[in-house]
């Protein structure tokens, strides 16, 4: 590790279950290079606490009881916008995947991951680099192995999902409602749907359609 670019870091950790983050705790005070570690379990406690001094580095789970750790870490980029942020989570779920990637993080690993892995996030993140864990990179690619819909798949399928019949939506894209038709059963096969209940189902789970 290079030290210089890592001594004196403050960490928050950000995790609702006392007994991950006391977990968390114990295995990071073991590393000369954090000098304060703190935690908290709500959104807003990391924000206040940001407010008065942000921290260097900041570990976020995704599920949290106030906010999802997807929302806290757009409020604390915005404040800190010089810190490092890493989403510890046990979520998979494809639609949680590709909201990680697409928030800035700078490092994410799965809890099912070897502890060790989160030590090696750090390392890279403070020292101005960036770390995707195994685990998360093994469900991306088990997500980019699924066939990807079209721009205008994805707007059918979200039309669906409010409960738009092909009628309407024909009427909204302004095109037939055989090409409405076209495009349903296209999306079926792709997402491996039988029905309209299953095919917003896979919608949601493969991070097309946002849950409600």
């Amino acid at each position: 590790m290079q030290q210089s670019a890592i001594n004196n870091t403050r960490l928050l950790i950000i995790e609702d279950h006392n007994i991950v983050a006391l977990g968390l705790k114990t295995l990071l005070s073991e590393h000369d290079f954090l000098s304060e570690i703190d935690s908290v379990s709500t959104a807003k406690r990391a924000i206040e606490l940001t407010v008065i001094h942000p921290y260097d580095l900041y570990i976020i789970d995704v599920e949290l009881p106030d906010m999802t750790g997807i929302e806290l870490i757009k409020s604390l980029k915005t404040l800190s916008p010089d810190s490092a942020f890493v989403f510890h989570t046990i979520h998979d779920e494809f639609w949680t995947l590709r909201q990680m990637i697409n928030s800035g993080a700078d490092g994410i690993v799965m809890k099912s991951d070897d502890p060790s892995e989160l030590v090696t996030a750090i390392d890279k993140v403070m020292d101005g680099g960036s770390y995707f864990s195994s685990h998360y990179r093994q469900a991306c690619e088990q997500m980019e192995q699924f066939q990807a819909l079209s721009s205008r798949e994805i707007e059918v399928l979200h039309l669906i999902a409010e409960g738009l019949m092909t009628r309407d939506i024909a009427g909204r894209l302004f095109v037939s409602d055989n090409t409405i038709e076209f495009h349903r059963k296209r999306i079926m096969r792709k997402l491996g749907a039988s029905n309209m209940a299953q095919l917003v189902k896979e919608g949601i789970a493969r991070g097309y359609i946002k849950p409600q």
